[in-house]
């Protein structure tokens, strides 16, 4: 009986400890116009970018919705901006026809931020890149803008209508365990479920 207890109470601790440590992997629309002549051409959000906490480094993947592309670099803004409120470590980009860009940067409607990332080739819809040393609780919005919109993120764009410009935003759409994290929280708990199961029986014949 006493093994069977100190047996459900490793089985819950382990449940939860793995419930504490589940990695979130943040979602966010860019939803917000600053084109010049805008860029909505009748489907919102423009785009996604989910942010992946990795251990100590953060995982983007910016991936622009429909037939809007980053625009190519040459019209004095980067494709994608984002920024910390510390000092991040490198920046690896993971996506062909990108390249690290001037930092820091500034995009019109949204002001500055500190980091940039610039198209190299046209036509491309998603965006990958890692950086180290980082957290999501870092994550900041653009500073001073021109009387507009702060937020975390801004893309430069080509939009169906042939328009071009920045969009951005900040609204998170989920918080969510990797998938990796959830087998292993539905795992622990079944283990649970079968101690738990093992105790009553125990009880019953005792």
């Amino acid at each position: 009986m006493k093994l069977c207890n100190i047996g459900v109470s490793l089985v819950a601790a382990g449940a939860l400890s793995l419930a504490s440590g589940a990695a979130l992997a943040n979602t966010y629309n860019l939803d917000i116009d600053h084109c010049t002549n805008g860029c909505f051409a009748g489907t919102l959000p423009f785009g996604t970018v989910t942010v992946t906490q990795d251990g100590t480094s953060l995982d983007y993947t910016v991936q622009l919705n429909d037939s809007y592309t980053f625009q190519n670099n040459g019209q004095g803004f980067d494709q994608f901006a984002f920024g910390f409120t510390d000092t991040p470590g490198a920046i690896t980009i993971l996506t062909s026809g990108f390249t690290n860009g001037p930092s820091p940067t500034k995009q019109d409607g949204f002001g500055q931020f500190q980091e940039g990332i610039s198209a190299t080739t046209a036509g491309l819809q998603t965006l990958q890149f890692t950086v180290a040393n980082e957290s999501l609780a870092n994550l900041a919005f653009s500073t001073n803008p021109p009387g507009n919109d702060s937020v975390l993120f801004a893309a430069d764009i080509l939009s169906p209508n042939g328009n071009t410009g920045n969009v951005g935003g900040s609204t998170l759409v989920a918080g969510v365990p990797e998938p990796s994290t959830w087998a292993m929280m539905l795992l622990g708990f079944a283990g649970l479920g079968f101690a738990f199961r093992q105790s009553r029986r125990k009880v019953s014949f005792a």
